[in-house]
Protein backbone atom coordinates (compact mmCIF):
# COMPACT_ATOMS: atom_id res chain seq x y z
CA UNK A 1 0.00 0.00 0.00
CA UNK A 2 1.59 3.06 -0.64
CA UNK A 3 1.54 6.14 1.43
CA UNK A 4 -0.25 8.84 0.80
CA UNK A 5 0.38 12.38 1.84
CA UNK A 6 -1.21 14.04 4.44
CA UNK A 7 -2.32 17.40 3.75
CA UNK A 8 -3.26 19.76 6.30
CA UNK A 9 -6.50 21.60 6.18
CA UNK A 10 -9.09 23.22 7.85
CA UNK A 11 -11.26 22.98 4.53
CA UNK A 12 -14.65 20.69 4.56
CA UNK A 13 -12.67 18.47 2.00
CA UNK A 14 -11.51 15.22 2.29
CA UNK A 15 -7.95 15.17 2.34
CA UNK A 16 -6.08 11.12 1.58
CA UNK A 17 -4.98 10.51 5.28
CA UNK A 18 -3.33 7.15 4.77
CA UNK A 19 -5.02 4.28 7.04
CA UNK A 20 -2.96 3.81 10.30
CA UNK A 21 -2.48 1.10 12.30
CA UNK A 22 -3.97 1.04 15.73
CA UNK A 23 -0.32 0.60 17.16
CA UNK A 24 1.90 2.97 14.80
CA UNK A 25 2.97 5.94 16.84
CA UNK A 26 2.73 8.80 14.66
CA UNK A 27 0.76 11.50 16.54
CA UNK A 28 -3.41 11.87 15.05
CA UNK A 29 -3.37 14.98 16.29
CA UNK A 30 -2.46 17.89 13.79
CA UNK A 31 -2.91 21.38 15.04
CA UNK A 32 -4.63 22.99 12.04
CA UNK A 33 -5.36 19.56 10.68
CA UNK A 34 -7.54 17.22 9.99
CA UNK A 35 -28.06 8.25 8.44
CA UNK A 36 -36.69 9.40 8.38
CA UNK A 37 -39.08 10.30 8.75
CA UNK A 38 -40.63 9.39 5.94
CA UNK A 39 -39.63 5.59 7.28
CA UNK A 40 -42.78 3.79 8.49
CA UNK A 41 -41.00 1.10 10.46
CA UNK A 42 -37.53 0.13 11.03
CA UNK A 43 -38.30 -3.55 11.29
CA UNK A 44 -34.92 -5.78 12.02
CA UNK A 45 -34.19 -8.97 13.41
CA UNK A 46 -32.95 -8.69 17.12
CA UNK A 47 -32.23 -11.81 18.37
CA UNK A 48 -28.68 -11.41 18.62
CA UNK A 49 -25.85 -12.49 20.34
CA UNK A 50 -23.32 -10.16 21.69
CA UNK A 51 -19.57 -9.45 21.11
CA UNK A 52 -17.85 -6.27 22.04
CA UNK A 53 -14.70 -6.12 20.77
CA UNK A 54 -11.37 -4.38 20.87
CA UNK A 55 -11.36 -2.62 24.30
CA UNK A 56 -14.36 -4.40 25.64
CA UNK A 57 -14.26 -8.03 26.95
CA UNK A 58 -15.63 -10.47 24.30
CA UNK A 59 -18.40 -13.34 25.42
CA UNK A 60 -22.00 -14.03 24.19
CA UNK A 61 -25.07 -13.21 26.12
CA UNK A 62 -29.08 -13.42 26.62
CA UNK A 63 -30.67 -11.39 24.62
CA UNK A 64 -33.56 -8.80 25.15
CA UNK A 65 -36.79 -7.70 24.17
CA UNK A 66 -36.06 -4.19 23.11
CA UNK A 67 -36.24 -1.33 25.28
CA UNK A 68 -36.14 2.55 25.11
CA UNK A 69 -34.38 4.72 26.77
CA UNK A 70 -35.62 7.55 28.49
CA UNK A 71 -36.64 10.84 25.83
CA UNK A 72 -34.01 13.47 25.96
CA UNK A 73 -34.93 16.21 28.28
CA UNK A 74 -33.59 19.33 26.48
CA UNK A 75 -36.42 21.81 26.86
CA UNK A 76 -35.68 23.62 23.75
CA UNK A 77 -33.13 22.43 20.94
CA UNK A 78 -30.15 25.07 21.25
CA UNK A 79 -28.96 26.00 17.27
CA UNK A 80 -25.48 24.18 16.49
CA UNK A 81 -24.98 25.60 13.27
CA UNK A 82 -23.61 28.29 15.60
CA UNK A 83 -20.88 28.65 17.99
CA UNK A 84 -21.19 27.43 21.40
CA UNK A 85 -22.58 30.04 23.92
CA UNK A 86 -20.16 29.60 27.00
CA UNK A 87 -21.16 30.17 30.79
CA UNK A 88 -20.48 28.83 34.09
CA UNK A 89 -21.09 25.71 35.66
CA UNK A 90 -23.61 26.94 38.01
CA UNK A 91 -25.32 29.07 35.59
CA UNK A 92 -26.65 25.36 34.29
CA UNK A 93 -27.21 23.70 37.74
CA UNK A 94 -23.99 22.12 38.28
CA UNK A 95 -21.60 22.65 41.21
CA UNK A 96 -18.82 24.31 40.13
CA UNK A 97 -16.64 23.14 42.90
CA UNK A 98 -17.28 19.11 42.63
CA UNK A 99 -17.03 20.00 39.31
CA UNK A 100 -13.77 21.16 39.44
CA UNK A 101 -12.71 18.46 41.58
CA UNK A 102 -14.00 15.83 39.86
CA UNK A 103 -11.87 16.98 36.52
CA UNK A 104 -9.27 16.64 38.62
CA UNK A 105 -8.70 13.22 38.20
CA UNK A 106 -7.82 14.07 34.49
CA UNK A 107 -4.34 13.95 35.71
CA UNK A 108 -3.94 10.90 36.57
CA UNK A 109 -4.40 10.16 33.02
CA UNK A 110 -1.83 10.65 31.17
CA UNK A 111 -3.08 9.79 27.40
CA UNK A 112 -5.87 12.63 27.92
CA UNK A 113 -5.87 15.35 25.65
CA UNK A 114 -9.31 16.70 25.94
CA UNK A 115 -12.52 16.98 28.02
CA UNK A 116 -15.67 19.10 27.27
CA UNK A 117 -18.90 19.26 29.49
CA UNK A 118 -22.05 20.74 27.81
CA UNK A 119 -24.99 21.12 29.94
CA UNK A 120 -28.58 22.74 28.80
CA UNK A 121 -27.14 23.16 25.46
CA UNK A 122 -23.88 25.63 26.76
CA UNK A 123 -20.35 24.69 26.90
CA UNK A 124 -19.19 25.03 31.06
CA UNK A 125 -16.24 23.29 31.05
CA UNK A 126 -13.38 22.54 28.61
CA UNK A 127 -9.81 21.37 29.10
CA UNK A 128 -6.99 20.71 26.54
CA UNK A 129 -3.53 18.94 27.05
CA UNK A 130 -0.51 19.30 24.63
CA UNK A 131 -0.25 18.67 21.89
CA UNK A 132 -3.60 20.07 20.15
CA UNK A 133 -5.76 22.82 21.39
CA UNK A 134 -9.37 23.91 20.98
CA UNK A 135 -8.54 24.05 16.87
CA UNK A 136 -6.87 20.78 16.31
CA UNK A 137 -8.51 18.38 15.04
CA UNK A 138 -8.67 14.59 16.74
CA UNK A 139 -9.36 10.97 15.52
CA UNK A 140 -12.39 9.89 16.62
CA UNK A 141 -11.41 6.10 15.91
CA UNK A 142 -15.22 4.23 16.06
CA UNK A 143 -16.98 7.19 17.18
CA UNK A 144 -16.78 7.14 13.33
CA UNK A 145 -19.37 4.66 13.17
CA UNK A 146 -21.99 6.19 15.18
CA UNK A 147 -21.46 9.54 12.63
CA UNK A 148 -21.97 6.44 10.03
CA UNK A 149 -25.82 5.51 11.61
CA UNK A 150 -26.59 9.10 11.19
CA UNK A 151 -25.41 9.37 7.83
CA UNK A 152 -27.44 6.03 6.70
CA UNK A 153 -30.38 7.34 8.84
CA UNK A 154 -30.28 10.50 6.36
CA UNK A 155 -29.60 8.36 3.19
CA UNK A 156 -33.03 6.76 4.39
CA UNK A 157 -34.74 9.99 4.27
CA UNK A 158 -33.26 10.59 0.84
CA UNK A 159 -34.05 7.93 -1.23
CA UNK A 160 -30.23 6.81 -1.50
CA UNK A 161 -30.89 4.02 0.56
CA UNK A 162 -34.25 2.06 0.68
CA UNK A 163 -34.25 1.14 4.14
CA UNK A 164 -32.38 -1.05 6.60
CA UNK A 165 -33.91 -4.11 4.81
CA UNK A 166 -32.18 -3.17 1.58
CA UNK A 167 -29.57 -5.51 0.63
CA UNK A 168 -25.87 -5.23 -0.46
CA UNK A 169 -26.57 -7.35 -3.65
CA UNK A 170 -28.97 -3.85 -4.49
CA UNK A 171 -26.57 -1.21 -3.49
CA UNK A 172 -23.19 -2.52 -4.77
CA UNK A 173 -22.70 -1.22 -8.32
CA UNK A 174 -19.63 -0.51 -10.28
CA UNK A 175 -16.54 0.65 -9.43
CA UNK A 176 -17.51 -1.92 -6.19
CA UNK A 177 -16.73 -5.32 -6.42
CA UNK A 178 -20.08 -7.68 -7.55
CA UNK A 179 -20.89 -9.90 -4.54
CA UNK A 180 -20.97 -13.69 -4.25
CA UNK A 181 -24.74 -14.54 -3.66
CA UNK A 182 -24.13 -14.60 0.88
CA UNK A 183 -22.42 -11.32 0.85
CA UNK A 184 -25.23 -9.84 -1.16
CA UNK A 185 -27.66 -11.11 0.90
CA UNK A 186 -26.50 -8.60 4.22
CA UNK A 187 -28.57 -6.02 5.03
CA UNK A 188 -28.00 -2.19 6.52
CA UNK A 189 -29.74 -3.40 9.11
CA UNK A 190 -27.34 -5.95 9.53
CA UNK A 191 -24.01 -3.64 8.92
CA UNK A 192 -25.61 -1.57 11.30
CA UNK A 193 -26.05 -3.98 14.39
CA UNK A 194 -22.98 -5.62 14.01
CA UNK A 195 -25.03 -8.93 12.66
CA UNK A 196 -22.99 -9.16 9.26
CA UNK A 197 -22.04 -13.00 9.82
CA UNK A 198 -18.18 -12.31 8.67
CA UNK A 199 -15.48 -14.21 10.17
CA UNK A 200 -13.92 -11.71 11.82
CA UNK A 201 -11.91 -11.39 15.22
CA UNK A 202 -11.22 -7.62 16.31
CA UNK A 203 -10.79 -8.19 19.61
CA UNK A 204 -7.07 -7.18 19.16
CA UNK A 205 -5.62 -5.01 16.83
CA UNK A 206 -4.36 -7.51 14.42
CA UNK A 207 -7.23 -8.28 12.57
CA UNK A 208 -7.77 -4.38 12.18
CA UNK A 209 -4.34 -3.73 11.00
CA UNK A 210 -3.80 -6.62 8.42
CA UNK A 211 -7.29 -5.08 6.91
CA UNK A 212 -5.76 -1.39 6.94
CA UNK A 213 -2.57 -2.62 5.61
CA UNK A 214 -4.64 -5.35 2.65
CA UNK A 215 -3.80 -3.64 -1.40
CA UNK A 216 -7.92 -3.67 -1.28
CA UNK A 217 -10.17 -2.89 2.19
CA UNK A 218 -13.31 -3.85 0.16
CA UNK A 219 -11.85 -7.39 -1.34
CA UNK A 220 -10.22 -7.78 1.31
CA UNK A 221 -13.46 -8.34 4.08
CA UNK A 222 -15.41 -9.82 1.03
CA UNK A 223 -12.82 -12.99 0.75
CA UNK A 224 -13.35 -13.67 4.14
CA UNK A 225 -16.25 -17.02 4.67
CA UNK A 226 -19.90 -16.11 6.14
CA UNK A 227 -19.88 -18.07 9.81
CA UNK A 228 -23.41 -17.19 10.88
CA UNK A 229 -26.53 -16.36 9.53
CA UNK A 230 -26.65 -12.22 8.70
CA UNK A 231 -28.71 -11.09 11.27
CA UNK A 232 -28.13 -13.56 13.88
CA UNK A 233 -24.18 -13.05 15.86
CA UNK A 234 -23.32 -9.49 17.27
CA UNK A 235 -19.58 -9.58 16.15
CA UNK A 236 -17.98 -6.54 16.31
CA UNK A 237 -16.52 -5.44 13.38
CA UNK A 238 -15.06 -2.29 11.96
CA UNK A 239 -14.62 -3.48 8.22
CA UNK A 240 -17.98 -4.55 7.62
CA UNK A 241 -19.44 -0.96 8.67
CA UNK A 242 -16.83 0.54 6.21
CA UNK A 243 -19.18 -1.28 3.66
CA UNK A 244 -21.73 1.60 4.84
CA UNK A 245 -19.06 4.08 3.36
CA UNK A 246 -19.16 2.29 0.62
CA UNK A 247 -22.44 2.55 -0.22
CA UNK A 248 -22.42 5.97 0.43
CA UNK A 249 -19.51 6.72 -1.77
CA UNK A 250 -21.43 5.20 -4.59
CA UNK A 251 -25.49 5.49 -3.57
CA UNK A 252 -24.71 9.20 -2.26
CA UNK A 253 -22.77 11.02 -3.79
CA UNK A 254 -19.53 10.45 -1.71
CA UNK A 255 -19.36 9.47 1.74
CA UNK A 256 -17.75 12.90 2.73
CA UNK A 257 -19.23 15.05 0.43
CA UNK A 258 -22.71 13.56 1.88
CA UNK A 259 -21.80 13.73 5.28
CA UNK A 260 -20.75 17.56 4.46
CA UNK A 261 -24.04 18.34 3.03
CA UNK A 262 -26.27 16.80 5.46
CA UNK A 263 -25.09 16.48 8.33
CA UNK A 264 -21.90 18.47 9.05
CA UNK A 265 -22.66 22.07 7.48
CA UNK A 266 -25.92 21.85 9.25
CA UNK A 267 -24.06 21.86 12.46
CA UNK A 268 -21.60 24.84 11.60
CA UNK A 269 -18.90 22.18 11.45
CA UNK A 270 -16.41 23.38 9.04
CA UNK A 271 -13.43 21.75 9.82
CA UNK A 272 -12.69 18.11 9.37
CA UNK A 273 -10.13 14.92 8.10
CA UNK A 274 -11.34 11.68 6.68
CA UNK A 275 -8.75 8.52 6.25
CA UNK A 276 -9.01 6.79 3.12
CA UNK A 277 -9.05 3.40 2.23
CA UNK A 278 -7.10 2.23 -1.22
CA UNK A 279 -10.12 2.74 -3.36
CA UNK A 280 -10.66 6.82 -1.64
CA UNK A 281 -13.39 5.39 0.15
CA UNK A 282 -13.98 7.69 3.21
CA UNK A 283 -12.79 4.89 6.00
CA UNK A 284 -16.11 4.62 7.66
CA UNK A 285 -15.14 2.47 10.98
CA UNK A 286 -12.75 4.58 12.09
CA UNK A 287 -11.70 7.23 9.88
CA UNK A 288 -12.98 10.63 10.72
CA UNK A 289 -11.11 13.48 12.57
CA UNK A 290 -12.64 16.80 14.42
CA UNK A 291 -12.38 18.80 16.47
CA UNK A 292 -13.70 18.29 20.52
CA UNK A 293 -16.28 21.34 20.47
CA UNK A 294 -17.71 19.84 17.03
CA UNK A 295 -17.73 16.27 18.35
CA UNK A 296 -20.04 18.11 21.58
CA UNK A 297 -22.18 19.33 18.56
CA UNK A 298 -22.51 15.29 17.71
CA UNK A 299 -23.79 14.43 20.92
CA UNK A 300 -25.61 17.46 21.46
CA UNK A 301 -27.96 16.35 18.01
CA UNK A 302 -28.43 12.84 19.98
CA UNK A 303 -30.01 14.57 23.08
CA UNK A 304 -32.03 16.64 20.88
CA UNK A 305 -33.11 13.98 18.49
CA UNK A 306 -31.40 15.12 15.48
CA UNK A 307 -33.14 18.42 15.49
CA UNK A 308 -30.89 22.01 15.68
CA UNK A 309 -33.10 24.78 16.92
CA UNK A 310 -35.87 24.59 14.71
CA UNK A 311 -33.83 22.89 11.39
CA UNK A 312 -34.75 18.72 11.59
CA UNK A 313 -30.95 17.76 10.41
CA UNK A 314 -31.64 13.81 11.16
CA UNK A 315 -35.24 12.27 11.35
CA UNK A 316 -35.84 12.27 15.39
CA UNK A 317 -37.51 8.63 14.94
CA UNK A 318 -33.80 7.56 12.94
CA UNK A 319 -32.50 9.23 16.22
CA UNK A 320 -34.84 7.42 18.59
CA UNK A 321 -34.17 3.88 16.56
CA UNK A 322 -30.39 4.19 16.38
CA UNK A 323 -30.42 4.57 20.55
CA UNK A 324 -32.59 2.11 21.42
CA UNK A 325 -31.81 -0.79 23.18
CA UNK A 326 -31.55 -3.98 21.44
CA UNK A 327 -28.95 -6.36 22.91
CA UNK A 328 -27.98 -6.89 26.15
CA UNK A 329 -24.22 -7.75 25.89
CA UNK A 330 -23.47 -8.85 28.92
CA UNK A 331 -20.32 -7.06 28.80
CA UNK A 332 -19.23 -4.02 31.28
CA UNK A 333 -16.85 -1.83 31.23
CA UNK A 334 -15.53 -0.08 34.24
CA UNK A 335 -18.17 2.98 35.54
CA UNK A 336 -20.19 2.40 32.63
CA UNK A 337 -21.26 -1.05 33.92
CA UNK A 338 -23.37 -3.20 31.60
CA UNK A 339 -23.02 -1.98 28.11
CA UNK A 340 -26.33 -2.67 25.66
CA UNK A 341 -26.65 -2.07 21.53
CA UNK A 342 -28.24 0.10 19.44
CA UNK A 343 -27.12 0.70 15.26
CA UNK A 344 -23.65 1.61 16.02
CA UNK A 345 -24.23 3.33 19.20
CA UNK A 346 -23.53 1.73 22.65
CA UNK A 347 -26.00 2.25 25.25
CA UNK A 348 -26.39 1.73 29.18
CA UNK A 349 -27.06 3.33 32.76
CA UNK A 350 -24.28 4.80 35.33
CA UNK A 351 -25.06 6.20 39.04
CA UNK A 352 -28.59 6.03 37.59
CA UNK A 353 -28.68 7.56 34.84
CA UNK A 354 -29.46 6.43 31.32
CA UNK A 355 -27.09 7.19 28.71
CA UNK A 356 -26.15 6.98 24.66
CA UNK A 357 -22.72 6.41 23.73
CA UNK A 358 -20.25 7.17 21.12
CA UNK A 359 -16.99 5.47 22.13
CA UNK A 360 -13.26 5.32 20.12
CA UNK A 361 -10.55 3.14 20.53
CA UNK A 362 -8.35 4.44 23.70
CA UNK A 363 -10.96 6.89 25.14
CA UNK A 364 -12.77 9.03 22.77
CA UNK A 365 -15.57 9.39 23.82
CA UNK A 366 -19.22 11.11 23.42
CA UNK A 367 -21.36 10.45 26.59
CA UNK A 368 -25.05 11.66 26.34
CA UNK A 369 -27.04 11.69 29.52
CA UNK A 370 -30.84 12.57 28.52
CA UNK A 371 -32.08 12.91 31.83
CA UNK A 372 -29.64 15.44 32.82
CA UNK A 373 -29.23 17.14 29.19
CA UNK A 374 -25.41 16.76 29.31
CA UNK A 375 -22.82 15.63 26.60
CA UNK A 376 -19.21 15.00 27.96
CA UNK A 377 -16.52 14.43 24.99
CA UNK A 378 -13.29 13.35 25.65
CA UNK A 379 -10.38 13.05 23.21
CA UNK A 380 -6.65 10.70 23.99
CA UNK A 381 -3.99 9.41 22.60
CA UNK A 382 -4.72 6.10 20.89
CA UNK A 383 -1.97 4.68 18.66
CA UNK A 384 1.05 2.73 20.32
CA UNK A 385 -1.13 1.56 23.46
CA UNK A 386 -1.06 -1.75 23.42
CA UNK A 387 -1.98 -3.63 26.29
CA UNK A 388 -2.90 -0.28 27.85
CA UNK A 389 -6.21 1.17 25.58
CA UNK A 390 -8.63 -0.83 27.67
CA UNK A 391 -7.06 1.02 30.94
CA UNK A 392 -6.97 4.53 29.63
CA UNK A 393 -10.74 3.97 28.54
CA UNK A 394 -11.88 2.15 31.65
CA UNK A 395 -9.91 5.22 33.25
CA UNK A 396 -11.77 7.68 31.38
CA UNK A 397 -15.13 6.19 31.84
CA UNK A 398 -14.59 6.85 35.73
CA UNK A 399 -13.64 10.16 35.27
CA UNK A 400 -17.19 10.97 33.45
CA UNK A 401 -19.00 8.35 36.19
CA UNK A 402 -17.15 9.30 38.90
CA UNK A 403 -16.05 13.05 38.70
CA UNK A 404 -18.52 14.60 36.42
CA UNK A 405 -21.93 12.95 36.80
CA UNK A 406 -22.12 13.50 40.39
CA UNK A 407 -21.66 17.80 40.33
CA UNK A 408 -24.44 17.68 38.35
CA UNK A 409 -28.07 18.73 39.91
CA UNK A 410 -30.48 16.34 38.51
CA UNK A 411 -33.25 19.09 39.25
CA UNK A 412 -31.83 22.09 37.61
Amino acid sequence: MPTRTIAITTSMSARPRRLPRWDTVVSPITAGACKLCGIPAFARRRCLPALLAAILACGEAATAPPSTPPPPTTTQPVDLSADWVTTTPGAQGVDAAALATGLGGAAGIPGLRSILVVRHGRLISEQYMAPGGADSLYALRSVTKSVMSLLVGSAIQRGAIRGTDQTLGELFRPPLPSLDPADAAITVGDLLTMTGGFQWNESGVTEYNNWVLAPDQIDYLLARPIVSPPGSTFNYNSAAVHLLSAVLEVDGGGTAAFADSVLLAPLGIHARDWELDDRGIPNGGAGLYLRPRDMAKIGQLVLQRGRSGATEVVPPSWVDEATRNHVHTGTTLGAYGLLQYGDLFWLGSAAGHAFVLATGYGGQEVYVVPDLDLVVVTTATWQGLGTGAQAQTTAIAGLIVNGILPAVRSTQ
